[in-house]
């Protein structure tokens, strides 16, 4: 009966491991987000940003072709 009770408790406590560390694994990837790479690797812009606007949590790339983007969104275009 200790055996069974053992057993049962090491696989808990394994089981329970493994979902920490794959919820801490999905909040750094998620901290590490490169939107500038993604894109360039869609083909959306070319080059790199030519300016940052800021305006209080937002972040807004400017691009050289006028294209405006929040993240991955598409916010504007600039003349």
């Amino acid at each position: 009966m200790k055996t069974l009770i053992t057993a049962i408790l090491l696989v808990v406590a394994i089981t329970a491991q493994a979902d920490d560390r794959r919820k801490h694994e999905q909040r750094e990837k998620h901290e590490h987000h490169n939107y500038i790479l993604e894109r360039q690797q869609a083909y959306q812009v070319q080059g790199v940003r030519t300016s940052r606007l800021i305006i209080g949590k937002r972040e807004i790339d400017i691009y050289p072709n006028g294209m405006m983007f929040e993240k991955n969104n598409l916010v504007g275009i600039k003349k």
